[in-house]
């Protein structure tokens, strides 16, 4: 049953209190605060504690961007001198060229006493035109960047002996090749010495008096050569003319970065006698040749024409 009063509505059930319409709106006013209340509490739940990170760095429109490397390289030694390899590898400065290692890298003041013969004289030999031991004690640097991989009195026919492991890019990969320089008086340098292009490492010498003082130089394709030239085809495939990769090779483009290189690859080596080994001394038997003689002559006929 509903009763209708001045002012007041109520329904009314058996058994259950009589509500007014004023009592409903103050319940709405209610629960409408009360919503509000909890929204705000929401809100004030979900914003963060610790104060906003601070704005990013701004970077300059012309700053350097790092570049990804090719496979293999890394970033360049510390310094020159600095050793910096396992037993098995070695980090050495991609090359940037090769020079001649006499006469201030284009050997000026000397000429090639003996060339290149593929399955014969397997590298070039480079006096001073003053002939006999007027070169002796000169200076020799090294053709290019690159970690010594060998160095020590070989005795016999070589002296003092250097072998220097150079990588280079070419049509777009790495390659390596190595230079020897043999009959040396002093060497200057130590096995896994990094170097850099026209660095001094060694004196030239006589090996132990066997030659007239030269140098002999050789470039070689195959790393794994080592002392143990026998055990390997001596021909082009094995080694190069050294002056005409010294001349195709003169000015590379290199970013300085560095790569790894292979330390132990003269297997053969290992089974030599080193400090068994005997001095060929006063033989005397190469300096004087009559290829050396025409090569003099020729040399010092082209100084004078300049």
């Amino acid at each position: 049953m509903v009763e209708v009063r001045p002012q007041t509505v109520a329904y009314t059930e058996p058994g259950k209190p009589i509500v007014t319409i004023e009592q409903m709106r103050r319940a709405g006013a209610l629960a409408l605060e009360k919503m509000k209340e909890e929204i705000h509490d929401l809100d004030t739940d979900n914003e963060p504690d610790a104060p906003p990170p601070a704005p990013k760095k701004q970077v300059a429109a012309n700053a350097v961007r790092s570049v990804e490397r090719l496979p293999r390289e890394s970033e360049p030694p510390p310094t020159a001198q600095s050793i910096s390899f396992s037993s098995q590898t070695a980090f050495t400065r991609l090359a940037d060229g090769f020079d001649f290692p006499i006469g201030k890298g284009e050997a000026r003041g000397y000429y090639k006493a003996r060339g290149f013969r593929s399955h014969g004289h397997l590298g070039e030999d480079w006096d001073g035109v003053g002939g006999g031991d007027t070169d002796l004690g000169d200076p020799v640097y090294a053709i290019g960047d690159g970690v010594v991989v060998f160095a020590r009195d070989c005795h016999q026919g070589w002296g003092n002996v250097i072998i220097i492991r150079h990588a280079y890019r070419e049509g777009g990969s790495v390659r390596n090749v190595d230079s020897l320089y043999g009959h040396l008086q002093k060497i200057l340098v130590h096995r896994g010495q990094t170097v850099k292009r026209d660095q001094l490492i060694a004196a030239i010498g006589n090996a132990h008096g066997l030659y007239d003082a030269h140098l002999h130089l050789e470039v070689r394709k195959n790393i794994a050569i080592g002392m143990s030239r026998n055990k390997f085809a001596q021909d082009a495939s094995n080694y190069y003319d050294p002056s005409d990769f010294i001349a195709a090779h003169r000015h590379l483009q290199s970013s300085g970065a560095s790569t790894r290189v292979a330390m132990n690859t003269f297997t053969h080596d290992a089974k030599i006698p080193w400090d068994k080994l005997r001095n060929y001394s006063h033989a005397r038997t190469g300096g004087g040749s009559s290829e050396s003689a025409y090569a003099l002559k020729k040399a010092l006929a082209s100084q004078s024409a300049h």
